[in-house]
């Protein structure tokens, strides 16, 4: 006897809840409670419409980092994990209130690898330190990863910080006006 498993497809949507089983009819509220259900080959489709993002939804902190959605689950290479925007849907996070104390904002932090994010928008990233210190919209860790028509702007953050990992593609993605006017400016 043969059994095929198919991909698993999950949904996430500003109207969603993080209580509900990540369907279309009844998506999940957040990439991060997403990333929880997803396993290798997975897609999580990510609905249009503003993600209003909150201080509550810092999925972890280490150091002076505060990550707000933290992606830990690694796909492999033939199953990546996908995190894409809903057909031609435009997705965008507000990070404008999320203002923790004493800790740089991380919007999006990939430490996983085998993961493909498409079509994200990225606003209002803050800083919150004084000195020399920076935020940033998506941070890759990780390996064999793709980060493909992503858009980070009108914040205090840089783009896209990478500097661990290796065999990763930046395609087609935008960082444009964002300025830090409160650390040093």
């Amino acid at each position: 006897l043969c059994s095929t498993v198919s991909a698993a497809e999950f949904f996430v949507a500003p109207t969603g809840d993080d209580k509900n089983p990540g369907t279309i009819e009844k998506p999940f509220a957040t990439v991060q409670r997403a990333q929880d259900a997803v396993a290798p080959g997975d897609t999580v489709w990510i609905r249009g419409g503003t993600y209003a993002m909150t201080e509550k939804q810092i999925a972890s902190k280490k150091g002076i980092f505060a990550h707000v959605t933290h992606l830990t689950k690694s796909g492999t290479k033939d199953k990546p994990i996908r995190y894409f925007a809903y057909k031609d849907e435009r997705p965008v996070f507000d990070f404008t209130a999320v203002k923790p104390e004493g800790c740089r904002v991380d919007a999006f932090y990939a430490s996983a690898s085998w993961i493909h994010l498409q079509g994200i928008e990225v606003i209002g990233v803050q800083v919150t330190m004084m000195g020399h210190t920076q935020s940033i919209g998506f941070e890759n860790d990780g390996s064999n990863n793709i980060y493909e028509r992503l858009s980070i702007h009108d914040g205090q953050a840089i783009g896209i910080y990478s500097v661990r990992g290796s065999n990763n593609l930046f395609l087609n993605c935008d960082t444009f006006n964002n300025h830090d006017s409160t650390s040093e400016n």
